[in-house]
């Protein structure tokens, strides 16, 4: 980081120990270029290509010791520079303007991390986890295409076997391939816009498996979605059903969408329902050849 706009240094190298040490983050001021006395830290750039800008960018930035100062005849200043740490004077001469300024605060092993991305190791460090991230999400999409196509081939083999019209299997299928975009509010069937939902919260992406069930409210052949925290019920008699979906005739207790997502506790209440409802109309059909018959109970 070697630009006035950043003022922060990272020492690279030994050449200063014991005072900086290789890691070190320094920030640093601006100084009077052409009266840095003898004995100053300055922060300054090797060599000048004549364009201040391109220096800043990419000449080495050098942290030394200021050991002497020369001024020639048209006033130009120059410094003599060396590492506390080395043996010998750095070989050429500082020019003022190549001069950015003085360090003010230092904070060590800071710039380690930045040290080591800009090695080689560093490099093929970075490289390996940009390629495990990439294939990291292709594979998390590529589970996800599969399980999208598994979900429309239960409901394209409801649609095959005559349990839903195409015209159902198609909103089905607008409903998947856009379920993360859609804005439920928006939806007038409740049908889709559970579905929707369902999608959004991860329903696709998350473990599921296929189960026969029945359906709460009119008691047909129905299919549950079933994952880990919730499940979604899809009962093709309802979801064909305009009047069922419009009027709301059962009591909260006993009211079920066609389509749903479900907590568990949720679904064991709607099951015990279903079961009550069972038996009740069992028990009627059993009562109904006894008072044909005339014959009451004892």
């Amino acid at each position: 980081m070697n630009t006035r706009t950043f003022p922060l240094v990272i020492v690279d190298g030994n050449s200063m120990n014991p005072v900086l040490l290789n890691g070190d983050l320094l920030v640093y001021h601006g100084v009077n270029q052409k009266t840095v006395s003898n004995g100053t830290l300055i922060i300054f750039f090797q060599g000048q290509s004549g364009l201040a800008a391109l220096d800043y960018m990419v000449r080495p930035i050098v942290v030394h010791r200021v050991i002497g100062v020369i001024t020639q005849s048209d006033g130009t200043v120059y410094y003599r520079t060396k590492g506390d740490n080395n043996q010998f004077n750095d070989p050429a001469l500082v020019r003022y303007d190549q001069v950015l300024g003085a360090p003010s605060d230092d904070l060590p092993v800071v710039g380690t991390l930045v040290l080591f991305l800009k090695s080689p190791q560093g490099l093929i460090t970075l490289i390996a986890i940009a390629v495990f991230l990439y294939l990291n999400r292709y594979e998390n999409l590529r589970v996800s295409d599969g399980r999208r196509k598994e979900f429309l081939a239960i409901i394209a083999r409801m649609a095959l076997n005559g349990e839903m019209g195409m015209r159902q299997f198609e909103e089905f299928k607008l409903a998947v391939d856009y379920g993360e975009e859609l804005p439920t509010r928006f939806l007038k069937n409740p049908v889709h816009a559970s579905l929707a939902d369902w999608i959004k919260t991860g329903g696709l992406s998350a473990e599921w498996r296929e189960e026969s069930a029945k359906c709460p409210t009119c008691l047909a052949e129905a299919t549950i979605i079933r994952g880990k925290k919730d499940y979604l019920l899809i009962c093709p008699r309802c979801s064909n059903d305009v009047e069922a979906l419009a009027t709301p005739s059962l009591p909260d207790e006993l009211s079920s969408e066609p389509i749903v997502k479900q907590k568990w506790s949720d679904g064991v209440a709607r099951g015990v329902m279903a079961l009550t409802l069972a038996l009740n109309r069992l028990t009627r059909r059993k009562a109904r050849p006894r008072e044909d018959s005339g014959l009451a109970p004892n």
